[in-house]
């Protein structure tokens, strides 16, 4: 078994930063095809987004709290068996692509379902075992149950939070739409709005939809938000938490904006197809990611009170 040793919170989040990347690959590549051939929504792989989003919620929220406690994280050394895990997430990320392969081909049997879905799930347990280890994992649950427990517990909430906040996607794609039309005009790219929230272009035209129009980011943030806040109750300047948290909000929003106004720029001036595909990828997950690491770099400490010293006494 591997031996597990302390170390610092730095590796472990190198590694969650690998198991992210691997995560925005698969589903990258993925997600465009099941949407672009259609049969998201026909063949059960509709769920994936809200779940990825809530396990994307939940490792952060683990993260916060283990920190929070004030916990040492361990990690386990680097072994050979993780380049089998490794492997094996490769090639039932290829069973999974065959599958679909037969599903966009109007295939659609029990076997290729089942070969699709758990081709799909399986290469992203056997990346994450790649990336953290069996023996880590295993140390991780004897030693932070409560905090794993609990990160879950919240991954839940999340999830319905995020189901119920999907009702305000439309009026949101519309802000995105029109600001998108309009930076775009300004960079010299003229298109056309169709009601209710398409955009039209001479090469090819996009549809801003739920997964373009911020909401999922904007839900992911506030709840995040709302933890930090929680766990650091005691010395938050509630003021600046509360007064700060609109302008945060828009500051996600107008990189949403910027976000959607690169990819169809991109899409125009190369490929049209990087429009389409990095719209219904993880790209925003990216975006999302980036925005949150510099937000809380440069305004936590603005959001904590500093300290009291101890007065000494005059002797």
């Amino acid at each position: 078994m591997t031996r597990i040793r302390s170390l610092t919170i730095n590796p472990l989040l190198r590694r969650v930063m690998v198991f992210i990347g691997i995560f925005v690959v698969i589903t990258g590549v993925s997600g465009p095809r099941i949407i672009s051939g259609h049969i998201m929504f026909r063949d059960g792989f509709a769920l994936y987004g809200g779940i990825g989003k809530a396990l994307i919620f939940s490792a952060v929220a683990f993260i916060l709290l283990v920190r929070h406690n004030k916990q040492e994280l361990r990690m386990g050394a680097w072994s050979r068996a993780q380049l089998w895990w490794a492997g094996a997430s490769i090639l039932l990320f290829a069973v999974a692509w065959v599958a679909v392969t037969a599903l966009l081909h109007d295939n659609r049997t029990a076997m290729t379902l089942g070969f699709a879905h758990a081709g799909l799930l399986g290469s992203l347990v056997a990346a994450a075992v790649a990336c953290f280890g069996i023996a880590t994992i295993r140390e991780l649950w004897r030693v932070y149950r409560r905090e794993l427990l609990i990160s879950v517990g919240l991954g839940a909430l999340f999830y319905v939070f995020l189901t119920l906040v999907y009702a305000l996607w439309r009026p949101l794609a519309a802000i995105v739409l029109v600001s998108v039309h309009w930076l775009l005009g300004l960079l010299g790219l003229s298109g056309t709005i169709l009601p209710p929230n398409t955009l039209l272009f001479d090469k090819f035209g996009i549809t801003v939809a739920e997964y373009c129009s911020g909401i999922e980011s904007i839900a992911l943030f506030t709840a995040l938000y709302a933890v930090v806040g929680m766990l650091d109750w005691p010395k938050i300047r509630r003021d600046r938490f509360f007064a700060l948290f609109p302008l945060a909000l828009l500051g996600l929003s107008l990189c949403n904006i910027l976000r959607v106004s690169l990819l169809i720029l991109a899409g125009y001036r190369v490929n049209p197809e990087i429009a389409f595909s990095l719209f219904h990828s993880y790209a925003g997950m990216i975006f999302f990611i980036l925005y949150s690491t510099v937000f809380w770099s440069l305004f936590y400490k603005y959001l904590i009170r500093e300290p009291v010293s101890p007065e000494i006494p005059d002797r």
